[in-house]
């Protein structure tokens, strides 16, 4: 109810600083968890279980981020504001990337199998495509559902949480009368 507590009035450029500092922090502990990562998997030797803890530290801050971004509307309103000054929409960038992706990969599994385990040149040519048509066939998929339609499914989210926003503040205006 509020009734005995003291109206705070708090400086914006105080709250912004201090939204910037959190920022700051964020990104300490997302480079201090790679650092972490690194050292540890390929100096130390420690296999998956040594760097879980990091590895959960990224993977939840990443859902989490995304979780809230979404659910505020900001994913929307980041997506419109890239479309506004660039040439590429969000979606035709996460589309190429997605390509992009899968054929690097796809490319680079290639040519290690054709490099690493192949006989002679008529081999390696077979490995390679053999491999590299595999492997696209897997990551090019996956990539694409990953960036294209998740990005699709967390703007249309995030439009109907700015759309529910929106409602909430207007709602109440126009039923008064």
């Amino acid at each position: 109810m509020g009734l005995f507590k003291k109206p705070t009035i708090e400086d914006e450029r105080i709250n912004n600083i201090k939204n910037k500092i959190y920022a700051e922090i964020y990104i300490l502990v997302i480079v201090i968890s790679m650092i972490s990562i690194v050292v540890k998997y390929f100096i130390y030797d420690f296999g998956i279980e040594g760097i879980a803890t990091e590895l959960l530290i990224l993977f939840l801050s990443a859902v989490y981020y995304m979780y809230r971004s979404t659910r505020l509307g900001v994913v929307s309103a980041e997506i419109e504001m890239h479309d506004r000054k660039s040439k590429w929409s969000q979606q035709k960038k996460n589309l190429f990337y997605g390509i992009t992706l899968g054929i690097g990969i796809a490319l680079f599994f290639g040519i290690n199998s054709a490099v690493q385990y192949a006989e002679g040149v008529p081999q390696s040519i077979n490995y390679f495509f053999v491999t590299a048509l595999g492997s696209l066939m897997i990551y090019m998929p996956f990539f694409l559902i990953i960036l294209v339609v998740g990005n699709d499914v967390l703007k249309k989210k995030s439009d109907k949480a700015v759309n529910k926003m929106l409602e909430d503040d207007f709602g109440d205006y126009d039923e008064k009368y």
